[in-house]
């Protein structure tokens, strides 16, 4: 099968379902495309764009990763951009990649380029114009409109290691607890997970759209 991991910012597909991107990977073709640079609004150097994408790149060979396209729109800025050409680009990997299952960013963030990102993924994988049977949000901690509802789970038990092992290759990202994205937040929302779905531990999704011939 062949999955393609939307992320807005680099880091965004580690922290949301960098576990099951390494049990995926033992069976699947995964492509990652990274839609924002993921630095310019953070940081005045910038040299810490060169420093993210490297980042992911070794990240990405951690998780299992076989691709990774960067589309380098401004970090907080994709408001700025029309939303059809966001929407074109990823059609454009898409289109190239042919996927059977998307996974993207969830709806319910206060990050505006989470929720711009979901909105441009939804329209590029319309079942009428593409190859994609399974869209799927993955979770990402932080400050959300309303709290996020998971309707699937991965076990991700015997693969939570390499989750961390991954996340801490973006150095610059890791905050202390109780962060939401410190080590300890991370691993207390995957046992948090297990618990809610009878697992050790575990990462939630939101299936958005199924489609079964």
């Amino acid at each position: 099968m062949k999955i393609l991991i939307v992320a807005a910012h680099p880091d965004d597909e580690v922290i949301g379902m960098g576990a099951t991107i390494k049990k995926l990977s033992l069976k699947n073709n995964i492509h990652l495309c990274v839609v924002t640079e993921g630095a310019s609004a953070q940081y005045q150097n910038e040299r810490m764009i060169e420093v993210r994408k490297n980042s992911c790149k070794k990240s990405a060979k951690t998780l299992g990763i076989s691709k990774i396209t960067f589309l380098d729109y401004p970090d907080m800025k994709l408001d700025a951009k029309p939303h059809l050409e966001i929407n074109r680009s990823l059609e454009n990997v898409i289109d190239k990649f042919k996927p059977n299952s998307v996974y993207t960013t969830p709806y319910n963030d206060l990050n505006n380029d989470h929720k711009l990102v979901f909105d441009s993924t939804l329209i590029a994988t319309r079942p009428t114009s593409s190859s994609v049977k399974e869209l799927i949000c993955y979770e990402l901690p932080g400050l959300t409109k309303h709290p996020f509802t998971p309707n699937f789970y991965y076990d991700v038990s015997k693969y939570f290691s390499h989750k961390i092992r991954a996340f801490k290759i973006y150095k610059s990202e890791v905050e202390k607890f109780p962060h939401p994205r410190s080590i300890k937040s991370l691993e207390n929302l995957a046992i948090f997970r297990g618990v809610e779905s009878g697992l050790s531990m575990a990462e939630s999704f939101q299936i958005i759209r199924k489609i079964s011939s």
